[in-house]
């Protein structure tokens, strides 16, 4: 039984737009954190992570699309996850810890959008465990 709510990092495609604050960055992407969703859906799949390892995780995205949505939630506030998110080229869109979204919840909840649309292609989510104590569970 995982005892911890773990990590999730769910990427999925969503062609809305949110009216929540925004981050620009740089090639007309803009970062908006989402406000906090506690469903659980089964498209997550479990993983662990412990001190100063690398995860990475791909998404394809083969439509067009304006927006990304990644949510990454570990759920223990006393661990701290890092997220790197990268276009299929190779840009770094960000980096991004727990207060990303505006809280310290042990969750990365944010929008990736691009009015000129989502690059085609494979996006990466590099998660690192940039201070964890033993095994940090998670899904996604």
């Amino acid at each position: 039984m995982i005892k911890k709510i773990g990590l999730l990092l769910m990427v999925m495609l969503i062609s809305v737009s949110f009216a929540a604050a925004t981050t620009s960055q740089d090639n007309g992407y803009t970062i908006a954190p989402v406000k906090s969703d506690d469903t659980i859906t089964p498209r997550w799949i479990a993983d662990t992570i412990t001190q100063g390892e690398t995860n990475w995780h791909d998404k394809p995205v083969s439509s067009y699309t304006t927006s990304l949505h990644v949510d990454l939630n570990w759920g223990d506030t006393s661990d701290s996850l890092r997220l790197k998110v990268y276009t299929p080229s190779n840009q770094l869109i960000g980096t991004f810890y727990d207060s990303a979204d505006g809280a310290i919840d042990g969750r990365i909840n944010i929008e990736i959008t691009n009015s000129n649309g989502i690059e085609l292609g494979t996006w990466h989510a590099e998660v690192y465990g940039y201070s964890v104590t033993g095994t940090e569970d998670y899904y996604i």
